[in-house]
């Protein structure tokens, strides 16, 4: 089943769109989900679901990135450097559809599971980090 067609299984994405930030914390949930799994049987369906996530997540970083320039690095004024992280942002979301896709459709030593489910939670925790980045003031 292609990911385009199971995000209409999760009424979440179905009914209403969430914005970044939400889907980046349902990333990071079922990552750790996935890292408490250790069967491939228990991995399957939550990649599946984590899938349609990676995919609206995608989608939407995609259509709001529509309405920023990207700048160069040298025309980013220091103080706001942190501000502009969407562009990592997106290779970070890549990044988890490409070990997602290797969990749900790779045969591997079971023993790489919990590495693969560790190295895809610390991406997707970096991403929400990205996005909810505290400024002080």
């Amino acid at each position: 089943m292609e990911n385009q067609t199971i995000a209409h299984l999760y009424s979440e994405l179905e009914h209403s769109s969430p914005d970044l930030s939400t889907l980046a914390a349902r990333c990071n949930l079922l990552t750790e989900i996935l890292v408490d799994c250790d069967s491939l049987p228990q991995t399957q369906p939550v990649c599946r679901c984590l899938a349609a996530y990676l995919d609206a997540f995608k989608n939407e970083l995609e259509n709001s990135m529509t309405d920023f320039r990207v700048l160069d690095e040298t025309e980013i004024p220091p103080t706001h450097r942190q501000e502009w992280l969407l562009d990592s942002t997106e290779a970070q979301c890549d990044y988890c559809r490409a070990l997602n896709h290797v969990l749900l459709v790779s045969h591997f030593d079971r023993e790489m599971l919990p590495h693969l489910t560790g190295l895809l939670h610390e991406i997707s925790h970096a991403m929400l980090a990205d996005l909810t980045v505290v400024h002080i003031h």
